[in-house]
């Protein structure tokens, strides 16, 4: 299959390798004053990451979301970032992801996350005509304010894998940091998601579910020398623990994120499925390091502490699954030189890491 004589990469009836990437473009924020290199590979590496996830040869690509980070003009002044598009337009979405993922494109079709970046306000306008499978309704263009509330939420969907396999796809990405009360006008479209989530999962051998922000997550802020930990979305948890006490569907077997800058693995003993963040694509990382072991007494979730934890502030790079099994698949962790830095073992809901922290 091709079209205007460029040949597209097909999926295959049993996939057993997949890349794994999120927060791929290149941050230039006037209101946090970041204006990441977008001019110096090393400093701005998703054309080099891309290129290297070609070569592995995949059959399929995750991105977990957030696009577009090019929102606002390079300081003047700045080499590192001169002379760089930005806005929400076609030559913003071109520099940020499709001239630098071009040999991903080319390698393997793509499952598409939507991240809060691509939100309404920001560059939902884009989402919806470049990367949504779905064709474009009515008052879900982002065109018109008033209609955002519409424009903000899509049904969950399933992409099959084989052998019962599947990917659902979650577009939650507008959730809060904050529990959301059933007063807010995202409550009931979460609801709705929950639902079918529950629905889909049931069809499946083993189930992914993709969404952009963690659900069981952990970051980390340092203020005057303070290291502070943040737990996950509360604004999806929240809504979701109304209808399940344990948040996701046991037939949801892992996690996939981005929306943290990092890399990170969690797995709990029985109640919760792992989850993996894959943050660290080409936006600028973060750098406060997480802990090797979690505090006593810090929730993730409720009535569950972890038992497997690992992580990678400061690195950037991505992941690979291999499927070993019915419900089994390997995981590797890669850099921008290619080398893997760290591996992971999934079998049903839990997982283990060699390293707890990366480059430690």
């Amino acid at each position: 299959m091709s079209i205007a004589e460029r040949p597209l990469a097909l999926p295959a009836r049993h996939i057993r390798r997949i890349v794994v990437i999120g927060d791929t473009g290149c941050r230039l924020k006037a209101s946090e004053k970041a204006y990441q290199a977008c001019n110096d590979p090393a400093r701005y590496p998703f054309a080099r990451i891309a290129a290297l996830a070609a070569s592995w040869r995949p059959q399929l690509v995750v991105h977990v979301g957030d696009y577009l980070y090019r929102e606002n003009p390079c300081a003047d002044g700045n080499d590192a970032c001169a002379g760089s598009p930005w806005g929400y337009g076609w030559d913003a979405w071109n520099a940020d992801l499709f001239a630098p993922g071009a040999p991903l494109f080319a390698a393997a079709p793509w499952v598409v996350v939507r991240g809060n970046h691509e939100n309404c306000a920001r560059a939902g306008q884009g989402w919806w005509r470049l990367l949504d499978p779905r064709p474009l309704e009515p008052r879900r263009d982002c065109n018109d304010a008033d209609d955002d509330g519409v424009g903000d939420a899509s049904r969950p969907y399933a992409v099959p894998l084989g052998d019962g396999a599947q990917i659902i796809v979650a577009d939650l990405a507008n959730a809060g940091d904050k529990p959301t009360p059933a007063s807010d006008p995202r409550f009931g479209p979460f609801e709705a998601s929950y639902l079918e989530i529950r629905r889909l999962a049931q069809t499946g051998a083993y189930t992914f579910i993709a969404t952009h922000k963690p659900i069981f997550g952990l970051a980390a802020t340092e203020t005057d020398g303070d290291v502070t930990l943040h737990p996950a979305t509360a604004g999806i948890t929240s809504v979701f623990e109304t209808l399940d006490p344990d948040i996701l569907p046991k037939t949801i077997d892992v996690v996939l994120s981005g929306h943290v800058h990092l890399w990170e693995q969690v797995s709990f003993p029985a109640r919760y499925p792992t989850q993996f963040i894959t943050g660290f694509s080409g936006t600028e990382e973060d750098v406060v390091s997480l802990p090797a072991e979690l505090p006593p007494g810090l929730s993730l979730a409720p009535g569950e502490s972890p038992d497997g934890f690992s992580s990678w502030v400061g690195g950037f790079g991505y992941m690979t699954l291999e499927r070993r099994g019915q419900k089994s698949w390997s995981a590797k962790v890669w850099n921008i030189s290619g080398r893997v830095v760290d591996r992971c073992f999934i079998h049903q809901r839990r997982s283990r890491c060699h390293q707890r922290r990366v480059g430690r």
